[in-house]
């Protein structure tokens, strides 16, 4: 039994549609490589939410909630890894949303999953975030915590991933036949790049 499992649903949509980290690195990458690349990056950044979740319930968040040295080192590992996405992605050029860029896109949409799940697993605020949120929607006393914990947390991702679709959607049916010109790609490719750099300095300096 949730505790309270409407105000659990409206609290978890509204944070799901907020603007963030997740949202502006989807968006860039659905931008620059296309609509599948940008589910694919959701579904890894929901696969890297779900390990937070998985972890938390078993309780290993909890280091990084006492220990300010794993807090830090997780936090600035995360920083320095998108910092060199960034500038990799300015080294890269053009990439162009046409066949030929689809179908480079098609043979990294590993790498752009693992990618998906390193930004938000290297993010320690997402640990936090579970560990705090759920707790309240969960009865005292309940005989099974830790599975309801995680059930709760599924749901929180599985709303995460159809907003996180939407935004794909949406956000390439109306840009998408802009985005068709060399200069288009340069300027995204570059963009991607900025939203990289930006995800690595937030990670960094956020308290």
């Amino acid at each position: 039994m949730i505790e309270n499992f409407p105000a659990f649903l409206l609290a978890a949509f509204l944070l799901n549609i907020a603007p963030g980290p997740d949202q502006a690195y989807i968006l860039g990458r659905t931008l620059a490589q296309g609509r599948f690349v940008g589910l694919v990056s959701s579904w890894g950044v929901c696969s890297g939410a779900f390990i937070h979740v998985v972890a938390a319930a078993l309780g290993f968040s909890l280091i990084l909630q006492s220990s300010p040295l794993a807090y830090a080192l997780l936090k600035y590992t995360g920083a320095a890894w998108l910092l060199w996405l960034g500038l990799k992605s300015f080294r890269q050029g053009t990439f162009r949303v046409n066949e030929a860029g689809a179908a480079q896109a098609r043979a990294s949409l590993r790498r752009v999953y693992a990618q998906g799940i390193l930004v938000d697993l290297l993010n320690p605020k997402v640990a936090l975030f579970f560990l705090a949120f759920l707790p309240q929607f969960i009865p005292p006393g309940h005989p099974n915590r830790a599975s309801l914990f995680i059930v709760l947390g599924a749901l929180v991702i599985a709303m995460g991933l159809v907003c996180e679709a939407a935004l794909v959607v949406f956000s390439q049916r109306i840009l998408g036949k802009s985005l068709q010109s060399s200069r288009a790609a340069i300027y995204l490719n570059y963009a991607l790049g900025l939203v990289f750099v930006g995800l690595g300095l937030n990670f960094a300096f956020s308290g």
